[in-house]
Order: C-alpha cells, then structure tokens, then sequence
C-alpha cells in the first residue's frame, strides 16, 4: 500500500499558505542525460538514459522583521526517463525556509534553515515512496559578482520495499560568480554518506555473491536488500548499498530577458560502497526556467 505521509504533509503545507496568492509562479523543463543511469558497477552492463523533467512552482514570501524572512514553496514534476519506462514517475513537494540575516545590505551573511517533504509516485510501484529532508545553508557574497555558500542535508526516503528506503547525509559547498548582468558561472561539491540504491544483471550479482570478487565482497552483497525489478531488463535487480560518495558539478545560466533564463548543467558521481566497490556516472543537462 503506498504512504501518503508525504502528500498529508504537503496538504497541511498548502492549507497554510492558502490565505494568501502565490507571490512567484515558476516554470522550468529540463532535458538530461545521463550516463549509468543504472549506477551499475559492471560497466559492460551500464545503462544510459535521457530524463525529461517538467515542474511547476508557487512560492509563498514573509518578511517576519528586518533579519528574518520566511520562503514557503510547493512544486509539482512529472518526469519521463527514456528507455526506462517503469522510471517513469510524479512528484509533488512542500519546502519551508526561514533565512536569518546578520546585519544591513547585500554582502551581509545569511543563514537559512530548511524543511522538505514530498511524495514521489513511480510506475514501478516498488519505488515510490515519502521524501523527508532537512537543510541548513550559510551564504555569504563576496564581492558584488562572487558568492559562495555551504549547507548540510539529512534526507530521509521511505519506500514500501526495504531495498529503496534510504537515508543519507551531505556536505555541500558550492560557488556561482555573475560574468556579466545575465550571465551566471556556478562550481560546487558535495560528500555523501549513507544509503543509495544500485542496480545489477542477476548473473553478475549470483556471482558477486559467490565470490568471483572475493570474500569480503561475497560477504556484504549477501547481507544487503535486494529484490528482482525489471526497470533496466528482465533478468535484473536493484539492491541497497551503504556508501559514500562524492559529487562534483559545474554550470552556467544565461538569462533571456527579465523572467525566462537558461541554465546548463554538468555533474559527476563517483559512489564506493562498503566493500569498496564503485559506481561512476555523468549528468548533462539543459533548462528552460520561466518566472511569472
């Protein structure tokens, strides 16, 4: 049976900025690729794939007094992935923001606490699951074109099945440097640690288990959840790892005119599980964002 947690939440999140109009209407439709989109580690069998993301956004502003201001948002996504179909899925978040201000004009610094819950529903069933997440984020612009930020998220997915219910946590820093009036450089990182969840052909997975990779990796994949999805291909599964990882990315957005904007994106992921296994994958992609 699926969880509605997340959408009660979002629900209750909605009846409280009810009272007012959205002060921001934004839409933005993405196009990305990505390369082990699967994140398998047999790279002979590494799936690749194109995401096409659509999202609608209202935003809720309030200035409580002069150093604090409080952000509500509500965003809904459909997404299609190509030739993966049982990824296909709908999402629908809440986010709450409350951002402190230390001291007068642009180059004081700024601490914002956030509160995230959403629902994603997947075509797979098995996949969908509630979405909990906590962030705090302290900025800080350097000069009138460069500023920099770091934040820190715990994020909390519940799943029917164990094999997708995952927490993890990460540390971001993150720097974006405004070229020109419109023109946007942005560089970051992040460290991941906890749980994701990885995907395997089942002969390959039988002889992970059996120990073709050695002990230690026979001992932990016979220890992890895992369960048979044909979301790449009939003969395979997904299963839950305990990992780190490390992401890095960079981007550039160029706006159109005072409302619509276009950012580009590259990012890479390199994942080690516990028994020192990898998983390596690339994303590109390519925005429309428009603001009412």
């Amino acid at each position: 049976m699926k969880s509605c947690l997340g959408a009660t939440a979002i629900l209750g999140t909605l009846m409280l900025t009810a009272v007012a109009p959205a002060q921001e209407w934004r839409m933005d439709a993405t196009y990305t690729w990505a390369t082990n989109l699967s994140r398998t580690s047999y790279a002979p069998d590494r799936e690749n794939g194109a995401l096409y993301d659509l999202t609608v956004a209202g935003a809720w502003h309030r200035q409580i007094n002069a150093d604090w201001l409080a952000t509500t948002e509500i965003d809904a996504t459909a997404e299609q992935v190509h030739p993966f179909p049982l990824l296909d899925n709908n999402s629908i978040t809440g986010e709450v923001d409350l951002r402190r201000k230390f001291g007068l004009g642009p180059f004081a610094p700024t601490l914002t606490f956030s509160g995230k819950v959403g629902y994603v529903d997947y075509h797979d069933p098995d996949r969908s699951h509630d979405n909990f997440q906590l962030a705090t984020t302290l900025g800080k612009r350097l000069t009138e074109s460069w500023r920099v930020s770091a934040t820190g998220t715990w994020n909390d997915e519940r799943a029917s099945a164990a094999t997708y219910s995952i927490r993890n946590q990460r540390l971001a820093v993150e720097t974006a440097w405004d070229i020109f009036e419109g023109c946007e450089l942005s560089a970051g990182a992040s460290r991941w640690w906890g749980q994701l969840t990885a995907n395997a052909n089942e002969d390959i997975f039988a002889q992970a288990e059996a120990g073709s990779l050695g002990p230690v990796v026979a001992d932990y994949y016979r220890s992890v959840a895992h369960e048979h999805s044909n979301a790449y291909d009939t003969d395979w599964l997904a299963y839950r790892i305990d990992c780190r990882a490390d992401f890095w990315w960079v981007g550039a957005s160029y706006a159109l005119n005072d409302n619509t904007s276009i950012p580009l994106r590259y990012e890479s992921a390199y994942v080690v599980n516990r028994a020192q296994v990898s998983y390596r994958s690339e994303f590109w992609s390519l925005s429309v964002v428009h603001r009412f």
